[in-house]
């Protein structure tokens, strides 16, 4: 089963495990050429004017300024993106795909989708919510909240399981909120910003001064985010003259921390918050949320996959293309649960034990040098391992999310090894 996202901030084609193709909802239109995503991305700054990226949001017939070759409208905008996606795959007939949409989604932007997917090369089998796909792989047991970041906006969605008349839980979707000073272009901007002060400061050079400076940040700020880096190195050239500067994620977690508030305050009351591998990108999100008292399950990237392929058969042979609104939960815990393993009770690097609490970070460690990376969280079920960088390993193996932690676990993060270990009591001699 393909599945077709349609996100303003990745557009993109997933099977299983595999991403065929992702690019972001942007397209740089002038009278010779039309280009999307990362192509796009690389002359924004270089022709604002020329660039778009309101297409997916709007999804409707809305004239598009200026005009190029083959685009009138919004419309041929998701048209040709859509017809570049469908050119990364071989079949020569139509290609079956379930379509997994924002919750913000309308019947007529549902329809209007419909027919330019078809005319892409597309047959699709069903829409189907992608907070309540998202949220159907989590299977909540008790009412939560989704957050996705998009370009413009963030969205807040409402979830909750039920149980129907066999006695199955199916997750519904509940209220739907948008929050657009928190979507990621207007994050984007701030970092930028934050950027500039700092070569201002270091080199009294203001990088915004040029397009093609300021281009030359964008791009590396938003490679950084991506690759949630623990410190973000910039070089900018102009003329014969190469400039650097270094700034900590921190400083963008604190230039970010007011659109993070509001956000919070979106969202309410503390609670189970699900985030998508989008909003888990942003420094300091997830730490301001989990402060604001939230319990925070990260969800892996390739979640709608996984949560839409026991459905694929079903979708297939339905009549008709339906929104689909509600999903039977899967039979296992949220996607955080800890395995089953012997909990540990030390951190140990270079031979010093560090005692294991209520939250312990890399950086606390005392042999550790302060390198950082990620912290052990405690709660009911166990330990485990959340990364705060990109270079963290857990048994040889990279991890982006939260995952559980036994003895006998090691993690290597900022050149550093970490071993898990579990101090017990010596057993009592036994009587002659």
């Amino acid at each position: 089963m393909i599945v077709l996202e349609v996100h303003d901030a990745e557009v993109a084609l997933l099977q299983g495990d595999e991403v065929i193709c992702s690019q972001p909802g942007v397209a740089f239109v002038d009278g010779r050429e039309v280009l999307f995503g990362e192509e796009a991305l690389a002359r924004s700054r270089l022709r604002p004017r020329q660039t778009h990226n309101e297409f997916w949001q709007r999804l409707n017939a809305d004239p598009v300024a200026p005009k190029g070759v083959g685009v009138a409208n919004q419309a041929d905008l998701v048209y040709l993106q859509l017809q570049a996606l469908r050119g990364e795959l071989s079949a020569d007939r139509r290609v079956k795909v379930v379509v997994a949409v924002p919750p913000t989604a309308t019947s007529a932007q549902l329809s209007l989708l419909l027919g330019i997917a078809a005319e892409a090369g597309f047959e699709v089998t069903a829409f189907v919510d992608a907070a309540v796909a998202a949220a159907s792989f989590a299977a909540p047991s008790a009412p939560c909240r989704l957050v996705d970041l998009g370009l413009h906006r963030a969205t807040v969605t409402t979830l909750a399981p039920a149980r129907d008349e066999d006695g199955q839980t199916r997750v519904r979707r509940g209220a739907v909120d948008e929050v657009p000073a928190a979507g990621l272009a207007a994050l984007t901007e701030g970092w930028i910003d934050a950027v500039a002060d700092r070569f201002v400061e270091s080199t009294r050079f203001d990088p915004l001064r040029v397009a093609e400076t300021e281009q030359q940040v964008c791009d590396q700020v938003r490679a950084g985010v991506d690759q949630q880096a623990a410190e973000f190195a910039i070089a900018i050239h102009h003329g014969d003259i190469a400039r650097h500067i270094t700034i900590a994620r921190r400083a963008f977690a604190e230039k970010a921390e007011q659109r993070y508030g509001v956000l919070s305050r979106a969202i309410g009351a503390p609670g189970v918050l699900l985030l998508t591998h989008r909003a888990q990108r942003p420094p300091g999100l997830t730490a301001h949320l989990e402060a604001a008292g939230h319990r925070v399950l990260p969800l892996p990237k390739d979640v709608l996959p996984r949560a839409l392929a026991p459905h694929a058969e079903r979708f297939a042979s339905e009549s008709g293309v339906r929104l689909v609104t509600s999903l039977p939960a899967r039979a296992t815990t949220d996607a955080a649960a800890p395995e089953s393993g012997r909990a540990p009770t030390h951190l140990v690097c270079a031979g010093v034990a560090l005692p294991l609490g209520g939250e312990v970070s890399a950086d606390d460690h005392p042999a550790a040098g302060g390198v950082g990376g990620f912290r052990v969280r405690r709660s009911a079920a166990g330990f485990s391992v959340v990364p705060t960088a990109a270079d963290v390993s857990l048994n040889g193996e990279p991890i982006e999310f939260e995952r559980a932690a036994n003895a006998g676990d090691v993690v290597c993060a900022g050149g550093a090894e970490f071993l898990f270990v579990a101090v017990v009591d010596r057993a009592p001699a036994k009587s002659a």
